[in-house]
């Protein structure tokens, strides 16, 4: 009678292979599982993610306490909807209607109701760049960036023993049982165990700072609102995802929409909870990289959601109070503000963020550590003019409804006078070398690009009547603008920084090989960039020049385009609006 063996399992002994079961018979609560939070509907909301972090120290006991409902949470996120690729869902109220609700003692809009809604833009633009040397699949960097789906289902080596039970067989079995699993000539590769998220993706990240932060400014500043903060303790996980999200844009990772949904869950959790002015900070830098990440995708976006975010967030701890905090605060608050006027301008609408907050910014910047034109390529006395042009513009588009109100143009007569007679003043060390000399040069070309954009802008909007001719000296400024730009070097793609006022003056302007031009820059600074906000202003231009060409050229202007590009997104509960900024 053949002498029989103890197994811990059915159907398994040592002259045998483990037999692979089925999933629903294997008890899945002894298991450790990496998870990635997934959107989920509103019903489910109110479950708490949970994220699991490995330690070698945990005893067995402990971990398998701690991590008995990870697995119906992963059911859970499995069964949520598919994105719609437009970013509409058709059971969202809008974040205009929400209701409001006291945070900190104050009347704010709902936060948890502002970024419970979000959904990524995505559009035809957004394609694998076969120009970028980024974007090897083979690169180190991505393999961090993909979480593998056999580590989610099948954990460590150290994981996997935990689903053993810790009683039955003599020590030899338990011995030989270990080095089955272990073996490397298993079906399961070894994995690395990490103490938390941010270690995980500590390369990712730390390129991200080095290279990728840098991308949407002029040229890098000691404050620089879109770097990663290291010496965070505890790194907040939701900052981590929006990070890797924007960095996985870069080195095109299939994952970037599963960072954006985690970072955007994980925010709306941390809103919903009592320590926000703690998280103010970790909470600004997430929303602005959520915004250049939208950026990455398209020109047309939600924009107001991330702005309204933002304002209120800085309402519920203070408003402009805590602009005296920290540097870092006044950086992003001057972006932020940067980015509403510029959205403003395009859409006549009335801007997020008060007038007041944009003054508090002047009066706290402290040069020496970020400006204006590092963040925007745009001086800040032209950038007052633009703050105060879209809030002109808002209120004469709204006036422009009503009979009985006529718009004072003396101020725009004032501020005509004043971009008339602005020039640029060259920098101290401008003749230094000849170096200093070039960089000087560069900030005049992008500045005059700035400031001959607003004086067109001015015009179309606040003086150019429909069917009536467009004088020469508006040509000439148009023309005059695309030399500036063309006029940067390439090496510093400043001029990138002008994409607005380069539109405006495409807008303007009928000889076809200008056109051209403008068309091949925003090529270049897509493909160099990696930001799709560039390709598609080319649809935008193409459609203002096809209208004109059908129409005549004194019956169709960029707002007309504009227009009709926001109301054909009219059905999404969320504002889309253009964006060049």
């Amino acid at each position: 009678m053949p002498v029989k063996q103890l197994s811990w399992q059915p159907g398994f002994s040592l002259s045998r292979k483990p037999v692979r079961r089925s999933a629903p018979r294997r008890n899945r609560q002894q298991q450790f599982e990496f998870v990635v939070e997934y959107p989920i509907k509103d019903q489910q909301a109110k479950k708490s993610p949970s994220i699991t972090t490995f330690t070698r120290s945990r005893s067995l006991a402990n971990s398998l306490r701690e991590h008995s409902v990870i697995s119906d949470k992963l059911r859970a996120y499995s069964q949520g909807e598919a994105v719609e690729e437009n970013g509409c869902s058709a059971d969202t109220p809008p974040w205009a209607s929400t209701d409001e609700l006291l945070i900190g003692g104050e009347e704010i809009p709902n936060l948890e109701m502002i970024y419970g809604t979000t959904e990524p833009y995505l559009n035809s633009y957004n394609i694998r760049n076969q120009f970028s040397p980024l974007c090897s699949p083979e690169s180190t960097i991505e393999r961090h960036l993909q979480l593998d789906e056999s580590s989610i289902s099948l954990g460590t080596s150290h994981d996997r023993l935990s689903q053993i039970p810790t009683t039955g067989p003599n020590p030899a079995a338990a011995s030989a049982l270990i080095n089955i699993i272990c073996s490397p000539s298993t079906s399961v590769p070894p994995t690395i165990e990490y103490s938390n998220l941010s270690q995980r993706f500590r390369p990712i990240l730390n390129r991200y700072n080095t290279e990728f932060c840098t991308i949407p400014l002029t040229f890098d500043l000691r404050i620089n609102p879109f770097r990663y903060r290291t010496n965070l303790d505890p790194e907040p996980i939701f900052l981590v995802h929006a990070v890797m999200a924007l960095a996985g844009h870069h080195v095109e990772s299939t994952l970037t929409l599963n960072h954006r949904h985690a970072a955007l869950g994980l925010l709306r959790q941390s809103l919903n909870t009592n320590n926000i002015a703690e998280n103010i900070y970790s909470m600004l830098d997430t929303i602005i990289i959520l915004f250049s990440l939208d950026e990455t995708q398209s020109a047309l976006g939600n924009w107001s959601t991330h702005l309204m975010g933002a304002y209120s967030l800085l309402e519920a701890c203070g408003g402009i109070k805590v602009l005296g905090i920290s540097t870092r605060v006044e950086a992003q608050i001057g972006l932020l503000t940067w980015w509403d006027a510029i959205i403003s301008l395009l859409s006549r609408e009335e801007c997020v963020f008060p007038y007041a907050y944009f003054e508090a910014v002047m009066s706290n910047q402290n040069s020496r550590e970020w400006d204006f034109f590092g963040l925007c390529g745009c001086p800040i006395s032209l950038v007052k003019i633009a703050m105060q042009v879209a809030r002109l513009s808002a209120e004469r588009q709204k006036l422009s409804s009503t009979r009985d109100i006529i718009f004072d143009t003396t101020i725009i007569s004032e501020i005509v006078q004043s971009l008339e007679s602005w020039h640029h003043v060259p920098a101290a060390m401008a003749f230094q070398d000849e170096e200093c000399m070039q960089q000087d040069q560069d900030i005049m070309h992008c500045s005059e690009a700035w400031r001959n954009g607003l004086l067109l802008y001015v015009f179309r909007v606040f003086q150019w009547e429909l069917g009536s001719r467009i004088p020469m000296h508006i040509l000439h400024r148009a023309r005059v603008l695309v030399d500036h730009v063309v006029s940067c070097r390439d090496v510093a793609m400043i001029s990138r920084q002008a994409l607005l006022p380069l539109f405006f003056a495409g807008c303007e302007l009928g000889d076809q090989s200008t056109r051209t031009e403008i068309v091949r820059y925003c090529s270049v600074w897509n493909e160099k960039t990696r930001y799709h906000v560039f390709s598609s202003t080319i649809p935008l231009l193409e459609e203002v020049w096809a209208e004109q060409e059908t129409r005549g050229f004194e019956n169709v202007w960029w707002g007309q385009i504009v227009d009709k590009q926001h109301s054909y997104k009219s059905h999404c509960p969320l504002q889309m609006r253009l964006c060049f900024g």
